[in-house]
């Protein structure tokens, strides 16, 4: 299957374990910006809060691990790089980082391809845009967060979309094909000025359709970010194909200040974060410049 093919060879570093709680359970993790004021156990810039599944159910994009959580500090410090842009997020997952960045940009479309993920990912913009009590309401089991503070109080539904989009498939003519996914899940758009994911390279088997979801979904001026960890299998093998097919790369270690306090069972890992442009378009006049790299 598509998810087998995408997983990674050898070990993750990650404590399955931790996230085989049962097959239709879930539970809340909240994610929080700027300063915790230790006495309410709130964010002085507010919080977002995800659902996790059992992996059970949803495979490895079950959870919000260590590299989301690192992009989503990132892109909270550098949100005007992202104001007005429509936004692509490959390999959603539970949406951390797209809902996040559904505060800044014109649109943010958050993809994947298990159907559970896509429910999932619905569920999460929902909470994150309604009220407390509804959002408890279906019985996910709560982290040790005790108030409700939903980020700046901003309804992202508006500006999300959640999408189908199985890299398997790219190079089908009317991709998707699928009959049972909900027509609300098409992917609507052609290309956008940012794409962005964490840890889409983990595996060999994926790096060739990852590398045409790219070349489809990117404006000629725009850019792709990605945080990748130095473990995953198939890193060097996607940054010598990405370069083959037309592309630039900039990689920078990921700086002190998005590191640590995860409260994820990820073991401590090595991360980089990645710019990627297009070469025929891209010199130093190039209106792609107006995205910074990731640093």
């Amino acid at each position: 299957s598509g998810m087998q093919q995408r997983e990674k060879i050898g070990s993750t570093g990650i404590e399955w374990q931790q996230y085989a709680f049962g097959s239709g359970t879930h539970r809340r993790k909240t994610v929080g910006f700027g300063a915790l004021d230790r006495r309410s156990r709130t964010w002085s810039h507010g919080e977002l809060y995800v659902r996790e599944l059992s992996i059970v159910d949803a495979g490895i994009g079950c959870a919000v691990w260590d590299a989301a959580i690192i992009f989503s500090r990132w892109l909270f410090r550098n949100s005007s790089v992202f104001t007005g842009q429509q936004v692509l997020e490959l390999g959603s997952g539970c949406g951390l980082s797209g809902m996040l960045a559904a505060h800044f940009a014109s649109h943010v479309y958050l993809t994947d391809y298990i159907p559970q993920l896509l429910e999932n990912l619905t569920y999460n913009v929902n909470l994150n845009s309604t009220a407390y009590t509804k959002c408890i309401a279906d019985g996910d089991k709560q982290d040790n967060t005790t108030e409700w503070n939903a980020f700046m109080s901003f309804d992202i539904s508006p500006h999300t979309s959640v999408a189908y989009l199985n890299w398997d498939e790219i190079d089908l003519p009317d991709a998707p094909t699928k009959t049972d996914i909900d027509p609300q899940h098409l992917i609507p758009v052609t290309t956008c000025s940012i794409l962005m994911g964490s840890e889409l390279t983990y595996s060999t088997h994926s790096i060739h359709t990852l590398s045409k979801v790219v070349q489809k979904y990117l404006a000629p001026d725009g850019v792709f970010y990605e945080i990748l960890s130095d473990d995953r299998d198939g890193v060097a093998e996607f940054l010598a194909l990405i370069e083959e097919v037309g592309f630039t790369v900039a990689r920078h270690p990921v700086p002190e200040m998005y590191l640590g306090n995860y409260h994820t069972k990820q073991r401590p890992e090595t991360y980089h974060f990645y710019t990627f442009r297009r070469k025929h378009t891209c010199n130093d006049s190039c209106s792609c410049r107006r995205f910074p790299d990731m640093k």
